[in-house]
């Protein structure tokens, strides 16, 4: 008599009462992460530079192919005028004395 009072237990996981609550989380979660993807998408684009800052600090390119020895070359980058020296091999030799070679920027010309 004491095994007819016991509740039954249902063998299959669905059938159990707290499955319609497990559904109602994941949907509940998935909506929710959804949401938290589509408001954050403008936020991470929102990091980009816009077209005009792009324009402003973009490289600029020179071609030096034909500048002769001792001319000088001005060009304007970020509103500011860039000179391009071409130094002819005395000057080269005159920069290579050790009281101006302290004074060069980059006396091995290492950077890029």
């Amino acid at each position: 008599m004491a095994d007819s009072t016991k509740p039954s237990v249902p063998t299959n996981p669905i059938d159990r009462s707290d499955a319609s609550r497990r559904r109602v989380i994941w949907l509940t979660t998935g909506v929710g992460g959804a949401g938290v993807v589509a408001a954050s998408v403008p936020f991470v684009a929102s990091f980009a530079p816009s077209e005009r800052a792009k324009a402003i600090g973009a490289p600029v390119t020179v071609s030096i192919a034909g500048l002769r020895e001792e001319k000088l070359l001005t060009v304007e980058w970020r509103g500011t005028p860039v000179w391009v020296l071409r130094r002819s091999p005395a000057q080269l030799e005159t920069l290579q004395s050790k009281d101006l070679h302290a004074l060069l920027v980059d006396p091995m010309s290492h950077r890029a």
